[in-house]
């Protein structure tokens, strides 16, 4: 009898073990973000429309929030060349998996380069979500030198920038700025400035800069532009 008991504690113990072992377990966590998926909560009122501020990246990882007639600086990317990043800082969103769309057209040929990202926005203290500067894939990294494709110089000069969020929901909203690109990013101003004038041919030497800076054209097609 006392073998019996002892058969069938043992035959519990070895269930309970194997059942165990093959439950589901929960996702590991990591500051509140499920690793593999965003559940950032949503950020202001989803019964509110979208509110953005379009903001860029400058020289030293700092963010300027741009109005109608900015500058913003023409960057030096890891891949060379020179972009602008120009990201958002939004609220009344969902901020996981979010989409930017950016454009930057010349006025007087109506050429356009455009870049678009798909990201979770940082929420700030504030009540915002914002593209993070400390990662410039947060942010619309948009082509712009060599100059291949404008008609006029790329810095000192009015441009138009057109930047769309779109939501997980399909919700969005657009902003369309005049703005001055500029080659103000310490170190490398001769370089950006030979790269974006409108005298600008492939093949030029800028400074020491490897031939086109690495970087090639960005597609023309305006159509991603407003994230359609």
């Amino acid at each position: 009898m006392l073998l019996k008991h002892i058969h069938l504690l043992l035959g519990f113990v070895a269930t309970t073990l194997l059942a165990a072992c093959s439950a589901p377990s929960d996702p590991a966590e990591d500051a509140g973000v499920v690793i593999g998926g965003c559940r950032l909560p949503f950020v202001g009122d989803p019964n509110a429309p979208m509110e953005m501020d379009v903001i860029a990246l400058g020289a030293n990882g700092k963010l300027a929030t741009l109005t109608n007639g900015s500058d913003i600086t023409l960057m030096f990317p890891p891949q060379g060349g020179r972009v602008l990043f120009a990201g958002v800082r939004a609220r009344n969103v969902n901020p996981c998996a979010v989409r930017i769309a950016g454009a930057l057209r010349d006025p007087v040929s109506k050429q356009v380069q455009i870049d678009n990202r798909i990201l979770n926005l940082e929420v700030t203290d504030d009540g915002y979500g914002r593209s993070s500067p400390g990662d410039i894939d947060a942010f619309a990294n948009i082509f712009a030198c060599p100059n291949h494709w404008s008609d006029q110089d790329l810095m000192d000069a009015p441009y138009e920038l057109t930047l769309t969020l779109t939501d997980k929901e399909g919700r969005k909203v657009t902003r369309v700025l005049e703005v001055i690109p500029r080659c103000n990013e310490p170190g490398v101003i001769s370089g950006c400035r030979c790269q974006c004038d409108a005298d600008y041919m492939p093949g030029m030497q800028c400074g020491g800069l490897p031939v086109d800076g690495g970087l090639e054209d960005a597609p023309h097609d305006p159509s991603d532009a407003a994230g359609d």
